[in-house]
């Protein structure tokens, strides 16, 4: 296997870790959900919504705007979710 092999065989563990991650995040939207009806509680929070986009941002090194990006249609697919 040459490099270019390597290392989308890398790409290839590391994306499906990805989305092993993506399941749990869901999964607890959900379960978001769920105590959100019982309580009553809206869906979108916009504050929280702010607090997570920010909070990826300032934790990243690189790439502050394609991670904005993933996580605002994260974001979004968990709110789908929980309706």
């Amino acid at each position: 296997m040459g490099k270019l092999g390597y290392y989308r065989k890398k790409i290839d563990e590391i994306d499906r870790n990805i989305a092993k991650l993506f399941l749990l995040r869901f999964g607890l939207a959900e379960e978001i959900s769920h105590h959100k009806k019982i309580n009553k509680i809206k869906i979108r929070n916009r504050k929280r919504e702010h607090d997570v986009l920010r909070n990826v941002v300032k934790h990243s090194k690189k790439h502050k705007k394609f991670l904005a990006g993933i996580f605002k249609k994260t974001i979004s697919y968990s709110r789908k979710l929980q309706k």
